[in-house]
């Protein structure tokens, strides 16, 4: 989620970024507990004797501190401070302008240094002086940031409560493309509260506000936040006929990109110019700082001068009072040395039953000083355990309610991925004889399973005839993987019910728009898919087969037959294609069962050697069941990877297996 560091937020800068799954991860929280958490315990036993105690004493100290708010490094830590003395020095010379730029460049460094709550602070103290400037371009901005750190903080609430401030500040400017972006921010807090018809209000005027100033990109914002909220509510014609003008929509789009290049190439220059501005400003408010320093420093220098003169002029005074002194101690001497003489004996005897006194004395000292600097240390030592445990303890709760809110979450996205695949119940209507093997490692799947029968045009309900069924492999599992699972699914039915029918083409267009949405041109992500792909003509009895390195088995007449894939895999770094992937078309001349699978099964470890299943080992499984029935089929595959992982191994990966069979 980007931060706005000028104090101006970029149009729709939170929904471009937020989706259903919540706020990000929560690393550094997670990091300073598991710390408290794995320190070893004899290391802490050595820390607590006598000659650690100084080192002690340190890491206690520094234990018991708030651990956010430790500095990141010494240079950030100053270039607050300089920016926070600045802002006081502008607020007490009435300059409420720079009070507000140097509050809120300290707001953003306690953002980007992890501190959220000072962030939210100096934001706050921030916003107060831009309602009294009625600096309201300023203040919507500000508000628009504190909303997008309470949506990192899961708190959408106030997330709501600020975008709708934000909403406000945005009215009371004026500017049309401003007030559009804020009603849609607003609507995206409701579409998570599951607020739809409020959603859809603030969606009708903030898309008629783009579309009166012909904004491209809130406009097809709107069009995807509309197909999104009326597929949550479950009306459906509502969704497609919005996913329809998308469609429409980024085919026009597409065509103006070049005339946007330009037009964000002058906003980068004009960006750059105001960004050399401040810093000047900021130069000439740090040389009028440095010019006051140097003015105290001399004021500091000149007293210090003065007090040295005083000083020279009161030891001479000292000096001859002293001489004086000494003159009358030497004739006081001559006098008492004859006194001196008689009781130097009888000061030998006193002066040794004194030393005597003292070393007992001493040493009693010296053993009770002992006891007791023993005893504070050991209660010392038994408070700072004490102290521990009780951090120990809260740090554990705190890691155990995290957990509880990571587990809901994902939860959560399960419940949302299995809305998005196909039942199998869907499956068997199309094909009598088929079965879906599926077994995510995780949670969610990186795996996904898809299939449809294939409209005549878009939105018709009459038939081709012919189904697409395929079964794909993300890169790595869990909600990573999830989140490449439903790109695809989207991604699939959009280019199917646009007509095509070609498994080569279907694959070489999934591979080109997988590029473009996940921007792999402009950015080092390397995320794809491997996957195979069936089209099933059942009036022709053919079926064509397309595979992105994943193969494709079939069993006919009780022979096994494998058909290979392009090495190509879906995205993945692979760029732009221009080529169809290879197509080969199998003729049904008698009943013949298909195989679509990921690599999960073949690559687990398991039997008696821990080795993987591998694939010679898989085809020959699918030749010895495709004699049975689909539920038959599938419950020897379960039981078979079951016995194969035994007790000694883990499930390393997702696992799915699509079968069905076609009858010439």
């Amino acid at each position: 989620m980007g931060i706005n560091h000028t104090g101006f937020d970029k149009v729709s800068i939170f929904h471009y970024t937020r989706n259903v799954f919540g706020s990000r991860k929560l690393y550094d929280k997670i990091t300073k507990s598991f710390f408290l958490l794995i320190l070893p315990l004899p290391y802490i036993s050595k820390m607590f004797s006598k000659r650690h105690f100084v080192h002690t004493a340190l890491f206690i100290i520094m234990l018991l501190l708030p651990m956010h708010t430790w500095p990141q490094d010494t240079q950030k830590q100053q270039e607050i401070a300089r920016h926070l003395e600045l802002a006081q020095q502008y607020r007490a010379a009435n300059n409420l302008q720079q009070a507000a730029f140097y509050l809120n460049k300290v707001a953003f460094a306690y953002w980007e240094g992890g501190n959220p709550q000072a962030a939210i602070k100096h934001f706050v103290e921030t916003a107060s002086i831009k309602e009294q400037l009625r600096d309201y371009v300023g203040l919507k901005a500000i508000y628009s940031n504190v909303a997008l750190i309470y949506s990192d903080m899961d708190r959408i609430d106030l997330a709501l409560e600020y975008f709708q401030k934000s909403l406000d500040a945005r009215r009371k400017t004026g500017n049309k493309l401003d007030i559009s972006a804020g009603l849609i921010d607003v609507a995206y807090i409701h579409v998570a509260q599951k607020q739809y018809d409020r959603a859809l209000r603030n969606l009708d005027e903030g898309y008629k506000l783009a579309q009166e100033e012909k904004h491209q990109r809130l406009i097809l914002t709107c069009l995807r936040l509309y197909a999104q909220c009326y597929a949550l509510q479950g009306n459906t014609n509502k969704s497609q006929e919005y996913s329809k003008k998308i469609s429409t929509f980024e085919q026009q789009l597409s065509a103006q990109q070049l005339r946007s290049e330009y037009d964000v190439k002058i906003t980068q220059a004009e960006s750059e110019a105001e960004h050399q501005r401040k810093q000047r400003a900021e130069q000439e408010a740090e040389m009028q700082l440095q010019a006051l320093r140097a003015q105290v420093t001399r004021d500091s220098l000149k007293r210090i001068v003065l007090d040295k003169q005083d000083s020279l002029r009161q030891a001479e005074e000292r000096a001859h009072q002293r001489q004086m002194a000494i003159d009358n101690l030497e004739l006081q001497r001559a006098l008492q040395n004859e006194q001196i003489a008689r009781q130097a004996v009888y000061q030998r005897q006193q002066n040794t039953i004194i030393y005597v006194a003292i070393a007992f004395a001493g040493l009693l000292a010296l053993v009770i000083v002992l006891i007791y600097r023993n005893n504070r240390q050991t209660k010392r030592a038994n408070e700072q355990l004490h102290l521990q445990n009780i951090e120990i303890e809260q740090q554990h709760n705190h890691i155990q309610k995290q957990n509880a809110n990571i587990n809901k979450s994902i939860n959560y996205a399960q419940g949302i991925q299995k809305a998005i695949l196909p039942p199998q119940e869907n499956l068997n209507k199309l094909f009598p004889e088929a079965f879906i093997f599926f077994k995510p490692r995780d949670t969610v799947s990186g795996d996904y399973y898809w299939f449809k029968e294939i409209p005549t045009h878009y939105g018709s309900n009459e038939m081709t005839g012919k189904v697409v069924v395929t079964a794909v492999d993300c890169t790595g599992h869990g909600v990573p993987g999830a989140f490449l699972s439903m790109i695809g699914c989207n991604l699939l039915d959009e280019i199917v019910f646009s007509g095509e029918t070609n498994p080569g083409a279907i694959l070489r267009r999934l591979n080109n728009e997988m590029v473009r949405t996940l921007r792999q041109d402009e950015t080092d992500n390397t995320d794809g898919m491997d996957m195979s792909l069936c089209v099933v003509d059942t009036a022709n009895k053919v079926v064509e087969y397309a595979g992105a390195k994943n193969p494709l088995v079939y069993v006919a007449n009780n022979e096994v037959f494998k058909l290979k894939g392009d090495k190509d895999c879906i995205a993945g770094g692979t760029g732009y294609l221009n080529h169809d992937f290879s197509t080969q078309r199998i003729e049904i001349t008698s009943p013949t069962w298909f195989y679509l699978f990921s690599d999960g099964f073949l690559d687990q470890f398991g039997g008696e050697h821990g080795r993987k299943f591998l694939m010679k080992n898989f085809c020959e499984l699918l030749g010895s069941i495709a004699i049975l029935p689909p539920d038959q089929q599938r419950t020897m595959l379960k039981n078979v990877l079951r016995e194969w992982i035994g007790k000694q191994y883990n499930q390393i990966d997702d696992i799915l297996v699509i079968g069905f069979q076609v009858n010439p």
